[in-house]
């Protein structure tokens, strides 16, 4: 047997075994052997050990921890200082000592008897003398128990200064200024009553008195006044408006401003006009028709013409309203008609057959044709006679200038006008 063919013996495989056997012996004693940290003066090392969460934590409680020292010492610091026990008392100073109400009122009561006493005397010494019982500055009268005004005799009045070595320019007082002028007093406005009070009674036959009652009037001199329409305006601005105005009536709210800073009592009459439409400037026209009023007291009535015109608040003639158009319907329609009446006319042209020799054109028609021809012509004269009514029905509801009711206008009486005062029923002049 060759040592090649002998098996192996334990010397071959011990060495491997034992090595594995020494290698797993180690590992167990490793796990069995807790982990040693770092060594407890090694700071870094420990802080290195510790996660981000540990740590953010040992921050905050260190930062927690130094506020608090801080908040310590900063109140013991501010505690009061203990006193010294070998320092002396304060004194207290009492300001209300001797300042006792019942010596405060007597003394009070003292020093008004006091003052009733010496105005009593003052008032007795003035009535003697003023009687020529004692002079200014002697004794009182016999049997007069009045004490003298001053002690002894009256002293002298003093000398004047010398006053020759001075200037007699600084001497003199100076000059006082002279007011200036004052202003002209403001123009007083003057109104003139109810109707019958500012009027020139006007006999009609000055020989013959008593024959026939006076007729009274006033004149009323151009001017303006405010009033407020009580009616809607609607003018219509075609060229038929002039031809019919719209009628609109005002009320006056007050007096009428009249030259010279005088005022008429025309408050409450009622303004007529005749209002018209203006495309090219957007307002209303009014022309003034007659002005209208009534006195109860005087049992008067004004109804006279007169002339003028609206003024609107901005200060410009007319009254400035809503231009509103309602034609475009008509219009249309009477384009339409024109349309099928242009039409029915080429077809009713054209229709049948045209000759032409020396005696002029001659057109013939077969039973179609003169059907097509006549239902043409009737076609175009019915459409031209609808064109009209359109044309017709857009002229009359042509652009309009609105205004409404309640606005505030200003009537100017462009003329003078003699208003003449009407006796009612039961007048008595």
């Amino acid at each position: 047997m060759t040592p090649a063919d002998e098996p192996a013996g334990p010397a071959d495989t011990g060495a491997p075994t034992s090595y594995r056997e020494h290698l797993a012996a180690q590992a167990r004693a490793d796990a069995r052997t807790p982990e040693r940290g770092p060594a407890l003066l090694d700071m870094r090392a420990r802080w290195a050990s510790f996660n981000s969460r540990q740590q953010l934590r040992l921050k905050q409680l260190g930062v927690a921890g130094i506020v608090g020292l801080l908040g310590a010492g900063l109140y013991f610091a501010s505690g009061d200082a203990p006193q010294d026990a070998g320092a002396p008392a304060s004194s207290k100073l009492d300001m209300g000592a001797g300042l006792r109400g019942d010596s405060l009122e007597v003394k009070l009561r003292g020093d008004l008897k006091k003052i009733l006493d010496g105005q009593g005397l003052l008032g007795d010494r003035v009535t003697a003398i003023e009687e020529g019982r004692i002079g200014p500055g002697a004794a009182g009268a016999p049997g007069s128990d009045l004490p003298q005004a001053l002690p002894g005799e009256a002293p002298a009045f003093p000398e004047p200064p010398d006053t020759s070595d001075l200037d007699p320019s600084m001497t003199a007082p100076p000059a006082i200024p002279s007011a200036p002028p004052a202003p002209p007093a403001p123009p007083v406005e003057k109104t003139v009553g109810a109707i019958g009070a500012a009027t020139s009674p006007v006999a009609a036959a000055e020989g013959v008195a008593g024959a026939k009652k006076k007729s009274r009037t006033i004149y009323l001199p151009p001017g303006f006044m405010k009033a407020r329409l009580l009616t809607g305006i609607d003018a219509l601005a075609s060229r038929d408006a002039t031809s019919n105005p719209e009628p609109l009536i005002a009320r006056v709210q007050a007096p009428a401003v009249l030259p010279n800073d005088v005022k008429a009592n025309l408050a409450g009459c009622f303004v007529i006009g005749n209002a018209t439409g203006s495309l090219a400037k957007e307002r209303v026209e009014i022309q003034l028709v007659s002005l209208s009023c009534v006195d109860f007291d005087e049992r008067s009535v004004v109804d006279q013409p007169i002339k003028g015109f609206f003024v609107d608040t901005d200060g410009k003639k007319g009254l400035s309203g809503k231009v509103v158009t309602r034609a475009g319907a008509a219009l249309a329609r009477a384009f339409i008609a024109g349309t099928i009446t242009g039409i029915a006319d080429t077809v009713e042209n054209t229709v049948g057959d045209v000759s032409t020799s020396a005696l002029g054109s001659v057109r013939s028609f077969d039973a179609g044709d003169a059907a097509k021809a006549g239902v043409a012509g009737g076609l175009a004269r019915s459409s031209e006679k609808l064109t009209d009514f359109y044309l017709d029905l857009a002229r009359q509801a042509g652009p309009i200038v609105e205004v409404g009711a309640a606005k505030d206008v200003v009537v100017v009486i462009q003329e003078g006008v003699t208003l003449e005062i009407k006796p009612t029923a039961g007048a008595k002049f």
